[in-house]
């Protein structure tokens, strides 16, 4: 808290001693805020492409990187092809997704999927092939069979490594709707952006920049709250 309450002191010092049009201050920012009717349903709008978009990237991308991390032969099928996606920009796919989804929600959600999965599959996949050995050799030397195997070991061990692809990736997700709402048809909080960016109202585009930070930063903090409770013996 007194970080954040240091970060938004400074802004309003800055501001105040910056012309308005060039970095206007907090106080402009949240004026213009409260002063945007539209701003409530823009957020839910906005959550909604966010939470669909993660949810199908998370549903994805988890199993198969720890699929990847464990078997051979799955890591060998889909890390070269996968590789050469991830080298791609994801607005270069912006095009493609107009052409099969059209100007609609959907291609927001897609690129809220091509712009999370990487980091996610990359992240899970990493943490399931470093599991320590000592403890797949105990559980061995109990005759733990498969599924014990997999549910009492590889999951719990690999539990650090998929909350912070969740995190990363929730980072991610927040980024494409953005992007999304900017770069295909302007709607929810990129609208309002944009809208203000042609008014040349920077309290406005402060303000809106604002909102999309603190939801970040009050998503990171529930995946964070979430982590410690089910993670209770790792050390903080």
């Amino acid at each position: 808290m007194l970080s954040v309450a240091a970060g938004l002191a400074l802004w309003e010092v800055i501001g105040r001693l910056t012309p308005p049009v060039v970095f206007a201050p907090f106080s402009a920012a949240a004026s213009s805020l409260l002063h945007t009717a539209a701003l409530p349903g823009a957020i839910v709008q906005s959550l909604a492409t966010l939470a669909t978009g993660f949810a199908i990237s998370a549903i994805v991308a988890i199993p198969l990187g720890f699929a990847m991390g464990r078997v051979w032969w799955v890591r060998e099928m889909f890390h070269p092809v996968l590789t050469g996606l991830y080298a791609i920009p994801p607005v270069a796919f912006i095009p493609f997704l107009i052409v099969w989804f059209g100007l609609f929600v959907e291609s927001r959600v897609a690129i809220v999927v091509i712009m999370s999965f990487f980091e996610m599959l990359t992240i899970a996949s990493t943490g399931a092939a470093n599991i320590d050995r000592r403890l797949l050799d105990v559980a061995r030397s109990f005759s733990a069979p498969r599924h014990r195997m997999l549910t009492a070991v590889l999951i719990p061990a690999s539990l650090p490594f998929l909350f912070t692809a969740l995190r990363v990736g929730l980072v991610r997700a927040v980024a494409g709707t953005i992007t999304g709402e900017l770069l295909l048809s302007p709607a929810n909080l990129g609208k309002l952006l944009l809208d203000s960016a042609a008014r040349f109202n920077t309290a406005g585009i402060l303000g809106i920049v604002a909102t999309v930070a603190l939801l970040g930063l009050c998503v990171q903090q529930g995946l964070l709250w979430l982590e410690r409770h089910v993670l209770r013996w790792e050390r903080p």
